[in-house]
Formats: C-alpha cells, sequence, structure tokens
C-alpha cells in the first residue's frame, strides 16, 4: 500500500468534510450557496467511499477503523451514486427523469437568474435522490424526496450530516494509522537536501490511472 497516498487522501477529504459541514452549519441563506455545500458534503463522502477501497489492509491491524464505517457503508454508496450521476456531471438519463418529476421546469428552464437555476438545481438533487431505488423500494428513504417539503428536506440533511461526521471520523482514523507506517524525512534536519530536490521538480502530465 502507498500509506503517503492514503494518508494524503484521508487528510483531504477530512478537512473537505469539516470545512463544509461547518459552513452549512452557519445556514447561509443563498440558495445557491447552500446547494454547492450539500453537492460538496456529497462529493466529500463519496471520497470516502473510494478512500475505503485502497485502504482496507489496514483493518487487520486497526479493526476499529472499519467499525467506524461498516454500519454506514450504504450510506456513503449512495453519495457516490448522487456524485457519480448529479454532482461530477449530470446523467442524460437523470436530466429526462427530472423534467418528468418537476414539470414545472418547462418554465423554470427559460428563466434566467440565480433563482431558476438553484431550483433546477435542486430538482436534479431530487431525482438523482429518488432513483436510488431497489426495484420498488428506495434504498435509504421510506418515501420520495421533495426538497421542498420541510420534514423531506430535514429527514435528507439529517442523513447527509449523520455521514459526514461519520467521514469525518473515519477519515481521521484513517489518515493516523496510515501515518504509522510512512517513513516521512525530518523536514527540520533534511531541509536542504528537500529544497534542492523540489527545485529540480520536473512536472509531467499525470494520466487518470497515475
Amino acid at each position: 500500500m502507498d500509506f503517503v497516498h492514503i494518508a494524503i487522501s484521508a487528510r483531504l477529504a477530512h478537512g473537505d468534510l469539516v470545512a463544509a459541514d461547518a459552513a452549512l452549519e452557519t445556514d447561509p441563506s443563498d440558495d445557491g450557496v447552500r446547494l454547492i455545500l450539500v453537492k460538496q458534503l456529497l462529493v466529500s463522502c463519496a471520497n470516502v467511499t473510494d478512500l475505503e477501497l485502497i485502504c482496507r489492509a489496514l483493518y487487520k491491524d486497526h479493526p476499529a477503523i472499519s467499525e467506524i464505517i461498516t454500519p454506514h457503508r450504504r450510506n456513503f454508496e449512495f453519495a457516490k451514486y448522487i456524485r457519480n450521476i448529479a454532482v461530477g456531471h449530470v446523467n442524460p438519463a437523470l436530466s429526462q427523469k427530472t423534467l418528468e418529476w418537476r414539470p414545472e421546469l418547462n418554465v423554470v428552464l427559460t428563466q434566467p437568474g440565480a433563482p431558476a437555476e438553484a431550483f433546477l438545481g435542486y430538482a436534479v438533487l431530487e431525482s438523482a435522490i429518488n432513483t436510488f431505488v431497489d426495484g420498488e423500494r428506495h434504498r435509504i428513504f421510506e418515501s420520495d424526496t421533495d426538497l421542498a417539503y420541510p420534514p423531506d428536506l430535514t429527514r435528507f440533511l439529517n442523513f447527509l450530516g449523520s455521514t459526514v461526521h461519520v467521514g469525518i471520523a473515519y477519515c481521521a482514523a484513517v489518515a493516523a494509522a496510515a501515518l504509522e507506517h510512512t517513513n516521512l524525512p525530518n523536514f527540520n534536519e533534511h531541509w536542504l537536501e528537500l529544497s534542492a530536490k523540489a527545485g529540480a521538480t520536473d512536472f509531467a502530465f499525470i494520466t487518470r490511472k497515475g
């Protein structure tokens, strides 16, 4: 395992989760800003799912790490599903389903401005949430989600908040465990050598596979 990569990935996800969660807790009044923060939290939770795929070997020596995430794994899979079809990019089938679910979009799509775009954003998010089904049954919630309906919005935000807090704890534990296995040089003792190496860095295009 690349323990340095695992530590970096865990620290990045941890930082994103903490910052976006704190910002959302301030209850920003702008609907567009709230939506951006929700999307960022979904992306960061999805990144936790990706992180787990590369660090499970740590569980052998640190079984408590597995215990943090295992009961909540489906929640993180849900976040990754939404990221993949509605946040990272919008799936064409989701666009069609959103127009069916929210016929108001036939008008809203023709209207310029932030309010219309916020409505569109929440409509796409709703549709993504509602398509996480196994046959006729939603895999997380007991009914369809309408984010304009306060109880549904609260239900979704509670789900997101609890998942985020699990992710924060998980990333902190993974980072700490990974750092135990790294052999990072002492920067204060080797700063001159490290600085010389940094100055000779040759950047090249990195492919998706690394």
